[in-house]
């Protein structure tokens, strides 16, 4: 009997719908009051459940004089309401796969927050440069004058990297003379570099490669840097990067 109980309720059934229904297939044709009787609830709680039950077509009515008789739906009935129940979750089940992606997207919209990762040091930002290497593409504004002298040659073998790789990099710097030279010996096809005004320059860098946005300071000669991983913020620095581009690239 308990057994049955738990596979009622997985019907949709409450505890208390399961006890006037059973109670019901045992005493047949029944009153409420004789229902209230057997199941030890009280009256007015077996008026609601009786409702509920007859919505369901687990309980059926018929007048006697005055009176209103209930009889439960038979076991065959009760099997072909599980039925009924089966094919409406398949066929919800069916519904939401073809909606995964949809509801994917939703999910991700919604729920997926930006990863922000802290480094220092200057191995700490060695970790940012290698893992840009992975990336077809790089965005990079590189206006600092302290940078290449606090990194050493290491940028140097890291810019080596990107070409052998034939990654394809836009990079902004300033038009001291020093950048100058960088771009002359520097820029090409595939690596492109181009100057902005001096006036510009920040001891801030950024990066922006794949869904990644890197910030690296090098105020104070020790660099410190945050790496935002979201999509979102990602494309709306490579616009806020690309207005520069385009602004000063027509001077190049």
């Amino acid at each position: 009997m308990d057994e049955l109980r738990k596979h009622l309720t997985k019907l949709g059934l409450t505890k208390d719908e399961v006890k006037v229904y059973l109670t019901a297939l045992e005493l047949g044709k029944c009153t409420i009051l004789q229902l209230a009787r057997s199941t030890y609830i009280p009256r007015t709680t077996v008026y609601l459940i009786i409702e509920s039950l007859l919505e369901k077509k687990l309980l059926k009515q018929s007048a006697k004089g005055k009176k209103k008789i209930y009889f439960p739906a038979t076991p065959e009935e009760l099997l072909s309401l599980a039925r009924k129940k089966k094919q409406e979750i398949n066929e919800t089940i069916a519904s939401l796969e073809q909606e995964t992606a949809y509801l994917s997207a939703l999910y991700n919209k919604d729920h997926k927050k930006p990863r922000v990762l802290y480094y220092e040091g200057i191995d700490g930002i060695k970790k940012i440069y290698e893992g840009t290497l992975a990336s077809e593409k790089i965005l990079v504004h590189c206006m600092s004058q302290t940078a290449r002298e606090i990194m050493g040659d290491y940028l140097e073998h890291y810019f080596e990297r990107v070409i052998s790789r034939m990654i394809h990099t836009f990079e902004i710097v300033s038009d001291s003379s020093q950048d100058k030279q960088y771009q002359k010996e520097y820029s090409t096809l595939r690596n492109k570099i181009i100057t902005i005004p001096a006036t510009y320059t920040t001891d801030t860098n950024y990066m922006i490669y794949g869904d990644k946005v890197a910030f690296i300071t090098y105020k104070d000669s020790f660099p410190v840097a945050i790496v935002i991983d979201d999509k979102e913020l990602s494309f709306f620095e490579t616009i806020r990067f690309m207005m520069i581009w385009e602004k000063f690239s027509v001077k190049h």
